[in-house]
């Protein structure tokens, strides 16, 4: 008599690879600055007086002066996830990697933030300020790393082109990272400050190239993929600005006020990536949109 396994094995495997997976990809985000370290940043609102070397280790810079870094290194393992399955996981369900991103980015937000806590003068009124603030910004990028996976992961090239527009300047951000870890004090060469300035155009313009422009609808992704091109550089710079002056520091209006000063001026300067961008889509998207009207010509024909 043979004996069979049950139907439901193979599922539940996906579902634990799949969950494990998440975790890796949320690996994969922070890799950069871990392989940096991950010593925590030095706080203004530290109980003590210490030296860098002195820091806690930390799965996350917590500081309002890597604010964007943080981010970005949450974003990433929720489109780096979206990427795995898209690419090699189709047949998984979408879930458990999701699950395995969820809880990767609990365990990464709790440990930096316990971290952090520990050392701060908890006494000091803006210590809760400056905490709360920060982590109220890492689970808003725990939630924007959904969105990415959930975007990337679908099988539609629509949706999965929209993902990857959207985190094109948080992957260059990324790729910067490792790029100002491997150059040491020396800095990053010029060069390649030059290409990480235009990848995200790049980035972009072969993402919407794959979405093409048919069905019409499409274009919804070709709007937001640029506006985001756009608009995400210059809000990183303004957020930057804001959390990063010492001289502003702990004053709420002012910090905002300067944000939005500084928000319009780098719109202004942020344009041409986007027309690079919409030229490489439009020219990568052109040959599939004519061969595809000569597919449907021969059909009729």
């Amino acid at each position: 008599m043979s004996v069979h396994a049950p139907a439901h094995a193979p599922q539940q495997s996906n579902a634990l690879a799949g969950t494990a997976l998440g975790v890796v990809a949320v690996a994969g985000g922070i890799a950069p600055w871990i392989a940096g370290g991950g010593i925590l940043p030095v706080q203004n609102l530290w109980r003590t007086d210490v030296q860098r070397f002195q820091m806690p280790f930390s799965l996350l810079p917590v500081s309002q002066y890597y604010a964007t870094s943080m981010f970005v290194l949450i974003v990433m393992g929720g489109v780096f996830a979206g990427i795995a399955r898209h690419v090699l996981a189709r047949t998984w369900a979408a879930w458990p990697i999701a699950l395995g991103v969820l809880i990767g980015h609990v365990v990464v937000v709790t440990q930096s933030f316990i971290a952090d806590a520990r050392g701060l003068d908890l006494d000091d009124t803006r210590a809760w300020w400056y905490l709360g603030g920060l982590l109220a910004g890492a689970i808003i990028a725990v939630g924007f790393a959904q969105v990415g996976y959930w975007l990337i992961s679908r099988a539609s090239s629509g949706p999965a082109a929209l993902g990857i527009a959207l985190a094109a300047v948080p992957f260059a951000a990324w790729i910067g990272m490792w790029a100002q870890l491997l150059s040491g004090p020396m800095g990053i060469p010029q060069g390649v400050l030059l290409s990480l300035r235009w990848l995200p155009a790049v980035v972009v313009g072969l993402a919407l190239a794959w979405c093409g422009v048919m069905p019409a609808t499409r274009l919804v992704v070709w709007l937001l993929g640029l506006s985001a091109l756009w608009i995400v550089p210059a809000a990183f710079t303004a957020v930057q600005y804001a959390l990063g002056s010492r001289v502003l520091a702990g004053d709420l209006s002012e910090m905002a006020a300067a944000g939005m000063q500084v928000f319009p001026a780098a719109l202004a300067i942020g344009w041409l990536p986007v027309v690079v961008a919409a030229a490489i889509g439009i020219v990568g998207a052109a040959p599939a949109a004519i061969l595809r009207r000569q597919r449907g010509y021969g059909t009729r024909h």
